[in-house]
This record gives C-alpha cells, sequence and structure tokens, in this order.
C-alpha cells in the first residue's frame, strides 16, 4: 500500500511571545529551518508546504526547501486555528488522492527525521482502523497538581491532602506538539486529532521541547549544544582513530582495546612486557565495532588482550546492558579471528563519583550481568574494594573529574591488571 502524503509546516509572522521565533537563529539556522529539513530528510512526502503570512519567513523556508503558499489576510491574526490554516493549504494544494497530512509545528526543533519515519510507520500499520496520530510525552506532573488559581488567588480548586498525596502508579502523558497526522477528510469532517481513534506516539522529554516563550528558547539552545557535541564527539574519536593508525598495525604481547581511561593511560609495560595501547578516548563498545574492527584496522594482536567496555555504552539513548554484552560477544568473535590463541581479559566497570551522566547502580548491574554472562574463555577483572569508599563510590584521590582516573588511579589499576595477568 502507497499512500500519498504531505507535510504542512505552519508558520505565522505575529508571535507575541518571543516575536518572531519560528526564524531565530537556534545555533546556526533559523528555528523553522529544523523543521524543513526534517521533513525533507525523511523522503516520506510528496510536497513540504510551509504555510505563513510573511514574505520574510517565505524566502526563509524556500531556502531550506520547502514550498510557501501565502495566507489569506483573515489567517494571519489571533483567531486563526489550526484547522483553518490546515484546511486553507488542503483546499489549495492540487493533489490527487492524499491520504492524509502531517503537521509538523516549527516550535519543535529536535523532533527529526527519524521520528517522522517512525510515526508514520506506526500510523500506516494501523491505517485501517485509526484516522489521526498524535506525539505524546511522559509528564513529570500529576493532573491532580495542575488546577485553576481562583482570581481571588486561592487553591479553593486544589482539594486534595498534598501533605499525603501521591503520584499514581499509571503514567500520564500530553501532547507534546511535535507531530500530528490526520486523515484528509476525517480531519475535514471533525476538525481536530484527539479521540478513540487516534494513536499515541511516544517522543522522550529532550525532543519534545516546544518552544513558546524566552525560558523555552534558551532551553533548546543548550539542547541543540549538546546535541552538536555529539557529532563533535564522533569526529574526536574519528580524528583519534587516524592518529592511532600506526598503533593499530604494531604487535606487541599485550594489547589494550577502550575508551578514555586507556587511551589516557600513558603505560610502556605490564610485568615487564611491552604494551599496544589502542584505546580511544570517548568511544563506545560499538563504536569500536563499527569504527575500527569492521574496518580492519587492528591487523594483529598480542597473545594477551585486555578490554575495557561499558562505561561510554550507558550515556547511548535506550541502552540496555544486553547491549554492552552482545558487542563484547561481538568484539570477541572478531579478535580470535584475528588472533586465535589470544587469552582475553575484561576490566569490571569503574565506579563513578557524583556524576548525573552515570549512576553507580546501573554501573553495579552492568557488572554483575556481564560477570555472570560473560563466555568462559573471557576473564572478567574485578576492581574491587580498592577502588571504592566507604559509600560504593569511585575513591576521590583516583579521580579529578568523578569519572577518569588520575596519576594515583593508574598506580593502583596497574597493581590489579599485573596481578591478574
Amino acid at each position: 500500500m502507497s499512500l500519498k502524503k504531505i507535510a504542512i509546516i505552519p508558520a505565522r509572522s505575529g508571535s507575541k511571545g518571543l516575536p518572531n521565533k519560528n526564524i531565530l537563529m537556534l545555533l546556526d539556522k533559523p528555528l523553522i529551518a529544523y523543521t524543513i529539513e526534517a521533513a525533507i530528510k525523511s523522503n516520506e512526502f510528496q510536497r513540504v508546504i510551509v504555510s505563513t503570512d510573511s514574505l520574510e519567513y517565505k524566502e526563509i523556508s524556500e531556502k531550506y526547501g520547502a514550498e510557501v503558499i501565502l495566507r489569506d489576510e483573515y489567517l494571519s491574526n489571533d483567531k486563526a486555528t489550526s484547522f483553518m490554516v490546515i484546511e486553507d493549504v488542503l483546499k489549495k494544494i492540487k493533489i490527487e488522492s492524499l491520504d492524509y497530512f502531517m503537521l509538523l509545528q516549527p516550535t519543535s526543533p529536535f523532533r527529526d527525521e527519524k521520528h517522522i519515519i517512525d510515526s508514520i510507520k506506526d500510523f500506516e500499520k494501523e491505517y485501517s482502523s485509526l484516522d489521526f496520530l498524535v506525539s505524546m510525552t511522559e509528564s513529570s506532573k500529576s493532573a491532580d497538581l495542575i488546577k485553576r488559581i481562583g482570581n481571588d488567588k486561592t487553591l479553593k480548586n486544589y482539594d486534595l491532602d498534598y501533605s499525603n498525596y501521591r503520584r499514581q502508579d499509571g503514567k500520564e502523558y500530553y501532547p507534546n506538539g511535535a507531530i500530528f497526522i490526520g486523515k484528509v477528510d476525517n480531519y475535514l469532517e471533525k476538525k481536530h486529532f484527539f479521540g478513540e481513534k487516534t494513536l499515541a506516539y511516544f517522543m522522550n522529554k529532550e525532543d519534545s521541547i516546544d518552544i513558546d516563550d524566552r525560558l523555552d528558547f534558551e532551553i533548546a539552545i543548550t539542547i541543540a549544544t549538546k546535541k552538536k557535541k555529539k557529532v563533535l564527539l564522533l569526529n574526536m574519536i574519528k580524528e583519534r582513530i587516524k592518529e592511532k593508525k600506526l598503533y593499530f598495525e604494531q604487535v606487541k604481547p599485550i594489547t589494550l582495546i577502550g575508551h578514555s581511561i586507556f587511551d589516557y593511560w600513558e603505560i610502556s609495560k605490564l610485568n615487564g612486557y611491552e604494551v599496544n595501547n589502542l584505546g580511544i578516548a570517548g568511544i563506545s563498545t560499538k563504536e569500536y565495532i563499527d569504527l575500527i574492527l569492521k574496518k580492519d584496522l587492528i591487523k594483529s594482536l598480542g597473545k594477551k588482550i585486555i578490554l575495557f567496555c561499558g562505561t561510554n555504552d550507558m550515556v547511548i539513548e535506550g541502552w540496555k546492558k544486553e547491549d554492552t554484552l552482545t558487542w563484547i560477544n561481538e568484539i570477541v568473535v572478531i579478535l580470535k579471528s584475528i588472533k586465535k590463541d589470544a587469552e582475553i581479559y575484561l576490566i569490571e566497570v569503574p565506579r563513578v563519583l557524583s556524576r548525573m551522566d552515570r549512576a553507580n547502580k546501573v554501573i553495579i548491574e552492568l557488572n554483575d550481568y556481564l560477570k555472570d554472562n560473560l563466555s568462559e574463555d573471557i576473564k572478567f577483572v574485578e576492581l574491587g574494594q580498592d577502588f571504592q569508599d566507604k559509600f560504593g563510590n569511585l575513591k576521590i584521590e583516583f579521580t579529578n573529574d568523578g569519572l577518569h582516573f588520575n596519576e594515583n588511579g593508574y598506580k593502583k589499576l596497574k597493581e590489579i591488571v599485573e596481578k591478574e595477568l
């Protein structure tokens, strides 16, 4: 079944809360450009249409690849509803047998092409029985906590004993404004997207930000900067791999494979045997497979191979401990194909100290899972109490940032590894 669909992007210029918010620069491009590019990159639509009342918005939208329909004057004020704008676009376009449309508001810059593609897949699976789809996000506040304040500024509408209040077990959600899908005829008849024939598409909180005011925009800048850092990190990883090209071609009795804790370790010998350090800062276990092992960069290995995996896996969205085990097993298969008689050691993931991005509870669960499920030909090296304070955190004397080792940490790591070898 091949369904015809268009993307509609409404972009009125008269925002009062944050003037011209749709074309404000979010890092290196206007806010509206994020939505236009996402729609085009998805390669899902017959047409990507911006509806606007502004010639300036028209020029910007066309620059980023959208076609533009200029609204009539009566659709350019605060009284114009989403239905009126969508109806206007649907009346003006000429596309035969249009099955449905997707409404993409430009105030949701982190809804990307993957969200669009996935929501379309979900909707088309249920196309015969459902008419609409709306993107939703889990609420951090219960509906019981959201009430109107009376004109007298009293809390008369709050009728719960909040001293004994507990959040309900069931999760609650709200429409995040990022994606709306509607069958054309059904929408024109119903005039909204909600009801029993509407499918929910779930998005995480970070990607669900909907920009309404200055604070929202400042939060968006923070998130966009964080996302850009991911791209910069990947580029840094690739550059570091290039820098270590000669290392990948060396043969020494002991080979180190892992992330930054190895890469930053200035170690030349263990138990008197030379070490080839193939650690790459910032890399995850999966990236090590894809960017190094699958590209056959490692030509030969030492008899003893020491792995350090898992720390950077935890920050991958949707990561599960089973993923790291799968990736480790894949690494081992590849390493054994290079050096059949290699002895492989896996160092447990060290605890952290007061880190927001990694939790010791998760680290403990991962280590226990790996220890119980690793194949018998992999030696699991425990760091034990030597690296932990009395609260179960990484000892402060072993780290400067709560994650990586300092000189004292590496000294203790050397003692443990040499004892295991």
